[in-house]
């Protein structure tokens, strides 16, 4: 049972991150920067450890303590843990060349999120068993790639409108504020904030899929996409009917 439920995790990580790869029109993204993305996710998750052993005694994370300490930790632990996952990656990739789509910003860091998700899906299910691991099957699968995606594609909305990358603070703050109600109603063992928990992770869980999807039509309204609107080469205006990503006549971005 425990290695199913490990093999599951497994699968629904694989599954989630071919579906992004295999529904963005763009240009091909980078092998290496995909895993590279996969394997800071990873990264953070180990640092992250580090850092809450630290900084979090383990006895105020728990339901005994007040509530207001526990809610105090949890939001030390958002802190950290989407920190751990979000910038790291973000300082690499902003400057690169093929960070140059919206549906971008969603995927490396979603993939981030997958690769920080992960091993702690597998740690907890192999330190508190197989029930606990079913659980998470339902309620985390996506979570830490919900967060950080969300997050990414602020990111890459604010890159391609050529603002300020400091204007991604507010929605780290937001994915940070969630991570810890998300943790605060888990730990807190009381059944309202519990339901509250999983409201946050379902709603989280949607609203990845809901920014691919319009990371999607914007990069189709801007003619970056194979299957958006460039009927007409930007560069030299020639005619694309067939809407290639690259134009057929001077060979640039159609």
């Amino acid at each position: 049972m425990l290695l199913l439920i490990i093999l599951l995790f497994l699968v629904i990580s694989a599954a989630f991150a071919w579906f992004l790869i295999s529904h963005d029109h763009g240009p091909k993204e980078p092998v290496l920067a995909l895993w590279m993305a996969f394997g800071l996710g990873m990264i953070g998750a180990l640092a992250a450890y580090f850092l809450e052993k630290k900084f979090i005694p383990a006895d105020l994370l728990n339901a005994s303590v007040a509530k207001i300490v526990l809610l105090k930790s949890t939001m030390i632990v958002g802190v950290i843990e989407e920190s751990c996952k979000f910038l790291p990656l973000a300082l690499i990739i902003y400057g690169r060349r093929f960070f140059n789509e919206h549906t971008d910003g969603v995927i490396y860091f979603a993939l981030a999120g997958l690769g920080f998700g992960l091993p702690e899906n597998i740690l907890y299910t192999l330190q508190q068993g197989p029930q606990t691991g079913f659980i998470r099957i339902f309620l985390t699968p996506f979570f830490h790639a919900a967060t950080t995606g969300m997050v990414g594609y602020y990111l890459a909305k604010g890159k391609l409108a050529k603002r300020s990358p400091l204007l991604v603070i507010f929605p780290l703050l937001v994915a940070i504020a969630l991570h810890g109600f998300y943790d605060f109603g888990l730990l807190s063992a009381v059944p309202f904030y519990g339901f509250m928990s999983i409201i946050i992770t379902l709603c989280l869980a949607g609203n990845l899929f809901l920014l691919f999807s319009r990371a999607t039509d914007h990069d189709q309204d801007l003619g970056l996409s194979v299957v958006g609107h460039n009927n007409f080469c930007r560069t030299c205006g020639w005619p694309n009917p067939h809407h290639y990503l690259y134009c057929t006549h001077c060979g640039k971005n159609a």
